[in-house]
């Protein structure tokens, strides 16, 4: 049985507002400014890793199945065996993190932007033999609680930017 896990809607949709307020306040400049500029393009270069990263949500997903695990994201695919997990890292804090190390030096990270993360932290602490967790792993996992201070961070910033916008057009 596969399990897939896609990127939580409420960071989705995020990023989303955020690219389509970016989007509109650059054109609105473009448009006010007369065309395109050395200041425009300085402020389009600004935008464009949270259009990438915005990329990368659309794309990523992680799919558990018998066999093992698969990450894909915006540079591809990386699969890897139970047996061939060497180490398994959790990184709690404001934003959730696994590492997953293979023995062939291959590295997964999968960060709690991912939908049912703690799930996702079972199913590999059911998996992976115990001396292969970390030491923290399972207080990690008993300790999950799901931040949303990045989610309320980028809604405020893409809120504060189509006020911009509602304000330039009154």
């Amino acid at each position: 049985m596969k399990e897939t896990f896609k990127t939580e809607k409420l960071t989705f949709i995020s990023y989303g507002l955020l690219v389509v307020a970016y989007a509109l306040f650059f054109f609105l400049l473009l448009k006010k400014s007369g065309g395109v500029n050395f200041s425009a393009i300085i402020l389009i270069l600004f935008a464009l890793p949270v259009l990438a990263y915005f990329l990368f949500l659309s794309v990523k997903k992680v799919v558990i199945s018998e066999e093992g695990l698969e990450v894909v994201g915006i540079t591809g695919k990386k699969r890897v065996k139970w047996e061939e997990i060497s180490e398994v890292s959790a990184v709690p804090g404001r934003r959730n993190f696994l590492f997953i190390s293979t023995k062939e030096g291959k590295l997964i990270v999968i960060d709690d932007s991912t939908e049912d993360f703690k799930r996702i932290m079972e199913e590999v602490g059911k998996r992976v033999p115990e001396e292969k967790l970390s030491e923290n792993y399972r207080e990690a996992l008993k300790n999950y609680k799901k931040s949303y201070g990045s989610q309320a961070l980028i809604l405020t910033a893409a809120l504060v930017l189509l006020f911009l916008l509602l304000r330039s057009f009154l």
